[in-house]
């Protein structure tokens, strides 16, 4: 089962990873994992630029063009997969996404039926009912991140949701990458492009870990909590067409 957008006719997320395992809607992926039907999940260690890295294998599924997305789990992690520029069905692609902090937790949710673009919906988080917006880009069969830390809150609130993480290709990290989409602690292409109050945007996981034993923002120092990020989804966007297209992403 995989999602590719703008294809509605396919079905939810194709998972690659190596156990089975089901992940039922509004539980914390981190450490699920479901049957791999296409492709393998091989993770391994990276330490360039302090990047704790998995690399991961993944099959490019039928009717998934150039430019095309589909949703995988990546060691029980929602990730979003952009199918670059000379790759398409069958092709093997080789992503990596970050070793999440022990302490970094997001729910991933299935939105309901009859849930449209920019609507409400209830969903149970680690036995806290919330609300939820349905993001534009989404609809009813797609799953999205729901940040842990902001379901903690009274029940009348609304839980912050997030983009899937995207999966970037193992061979483009450092290169002809724009620096203004590297993360400022890691160096590295960020694959979830979190903004502080101040501007700053890191990825989210560095930024997560960063704030376990500290309290400020490392580049302005002033007082930061997790709680306080939130999706920059224009760096997200510009990135996402930079996989897809190449270094001329601004003109073609």
């Amino acid at each position: 089962l995989l999602e590719v957008q703008g294809t509605p006719s396919l079905s939810p997320p194709v998972c690659v990873c190596p156990a089975q395992q089901n992940v039922p809607s509004g539980q914390a992926p981190t450490h699920s994992t479901m049957q791999q039907p296409r492709g393998s999940a091989s993770s391994s260690s990276n330490g360039q630029n302090n990047a704790r890295m998995q690399t991961f294998a993944v099959t490019v599924p039928p009717g998934v063009a150039p430019g095309q997305q589909f949703q995988a789990s990546l060691d029980g992690q929602l990730t979003m997969v952009i199918v670059p520029h000379g790759s398409g069905p069958s092709s093997t692609l080789h992503v990596q996404i970050p070793l999440r902090p022990s302490t970094v937790q997001k729910y991933a949710v299935t939105i309901p039926n009859g849930v449209q673009p920019g609507g409400r919906f209830q969903a149970n988080l680690g036995g806290q009912l919330v609300w939820l917006i349905c993001p534009r880009s989404m609809g009813p069969g797609k799953q999205m991140l729901v940040d842990a830390s902001s379901s903690n809150t009274n029940g009348s609130s609304t839980a912050k949701t997030w983009p899937p993480p995207i999966g970037v290709p193992e061979d483009l990290d450092g290169k002809n990458v724009p620096e203004y989409f590297n993360c400022p602690i890691t160096g590295c292409i960020m694959r979830q492009p979190a903004m502080t109050p101040d501007g700053v945007t890191y990825d989210y996981d560095a930024i997560a870990e960063w704030l376990q034993n500290k309290s400020t923002d490392p580049s302005t120092n002033q007082p930061l909590s997790v709680d306080q990020l939130c999706p920059n989804r224009t760096v997200r966007s510009m990135i996402e067409d930079f996989i897809a297209k190449g270094p001329n992403f601004l003109f073609s």
